[in-house]
């Protein structure tokens, strides 16, 4: 989705949207639970980390969705459905492949009580957790935005035990315009930019910043 596309009242009703969310959220567990909304989604950070990194795996990985960084909460909406999308579909394929032998007629009926319980759980997940996420995002994504966002190439090698850095611009280096140097076995080569984990680094970022939360809480 192309936010310069988008007409802005309907992005505003998003954001919108996601204040209402998180209200109406904060009401109910303060008048049916007796809890503060904030501190259990604090201390259900490390639970939320995990299911964040389950419903992604239809998708290899949520990182393959850069749009889960909000700045446009349209977009940021519009990503999670299809993460809980994607994985529905992945398993109606499964139930419908011709490839089944027929003799999974009992792991059928399992698969689907877990598709339900799947289904419930990513109901519960865009209400209770996307729309306050949208917000936590706002700030623990900025790292992974400006990293995809750079045209900075960091290339790491360790060589003899020793890290040296070099910096690109612009598309990165092929391996054929360097220049070739004898290595060793435990030569190592990587890509430093922290650009290939956009959504694990903020996630991992705002389960510190949950942590901290509920540690001030208790």
């Amino acid at each position: 989705m192309n936010p310069s596309i988008q007409p802005r009242t309907i992005v505003v009703l998003t954001f919108a949207g996601f204040l209402v969310v998180s209200a109406v959220n904060f009401w109910v567990f303060r008048t049916f639970f007796g809890r503060n909304y904030l501190e259990w989604y604090a201390n259900a950070g490390p639970i939320i980390a995990l299911a964040a990194v389950a419903f992604g795996s239809a998708w290899g990985g949520l990182d393959k969705n850069p749009a889960l960084l909000p700045t446009n909460p349209l977009n940021y909406l519009g990503a999670w459905l299809q993460v809980a999308g994607l994985p529905l579909m992945a398993i109606g394929t499964h139930l419908q492949s011709r490839s089944q032998p027929k003799s999974l007629g009992f792991e059928i009926l399992l698969v689907l009580a877990l598709s339900i319980a799947l289904l419930v759980a990513m109901f519960g997940w865009l209400v209770l957790v996307v729309p306050v996420q949208y917000f936590l995002f706002l700030l623990v994504g900025s790292l992974s935005r400006i990293a995809l966002s750079s045209s900075a190439h960091i290339t790491a090698r360790m060589r003899s035990g020793q890290v040296t850095l070099s910096t690109h611009y612009g598309r990165p280096p092929s391996a054929e315009s360097e220049v070739s140097e004898p290595t060793r076995s435990d030569d190592r080569e990587w890509d430093a930019s922290m650009r290939d984990e956009p959504f694990t680094l903020a996630n991992a970022f705002g389960a510190v910043l949950l942590f901290v939360l509920s540690m001030l809480w208790t």
